[in-house]
């Protein structure tokens, strides 16, 4: 008896466990504050140490003219925990023509669509790059289409091609 008594409680942790996860992912989600841990909050404290603005360049998409701009994932890092490591500024500093760098196209309801695109040219952190993928809700965006982002814009890096 005072066996399963304990299996009982045990299951019942874990259950618990697992709900408060999938709250937290909830709350992520829907965008409601949460209490970071020590070392979240670490993390974000880094990004707004490193954090440098996106210079005001016309060549960068907006949402007036192009109907979608590019989502700031340096800045929003300052704010949110990512599920997967966003690339470091080394990393982006190593980032060179031919790799492909996956950015975040936002339009003005706050649809957002990841999608590659593969770097031609880099002055500094402003990069000139092909799509290489046809957008699914941008339906102005298809493959081939040439853009300029910032390093900032800049969610996954494939520099294995």
């Amino acid at each position: 008896m005072t066996i399963q008594i304990l299996s009982l409680i045990i299951v019942g942790l874990i259950v618990v466990y697992f709900l408060r996860k999938e709250q937290e992912k909830h709350n992520d989600y829907f965008g409601r504050k949460r209490k970071f841990t020590k070392k979240e909050q670490a993390i974000l404290d880094h990004y707004k140490n490193i954090y440098k603005a996106v210079p005001n360049d016309k060549r960068l998409p907006n949402i007036k003219r192009d109907k979608f701009e590019l989502e700031d994932i340096a800045l929003t890092a300052t704010e949110m925990i990512y599920d997967n490591p966003i690339p470091t500024t080394e990393e982006k500093e190593k980032t060179k023509i031919g790799d492909l760098v996956k950015l975040l196209f936002t339009d003005k309801d706050g649809y957002v669509e990841r999608m590659w695109v593969e770097v031609l040219e880099k002055e500094n952190d402003i990069f000139k790059g092909l799509l290489r993928n046809d957008a699914i809700e941008f339906g102005d965006l298809n493959e081939g289409e040439t853009l300029y982002f910032h390093s900032n814009h800049i969610y996954d890096i494939d520099n294995e091609t």
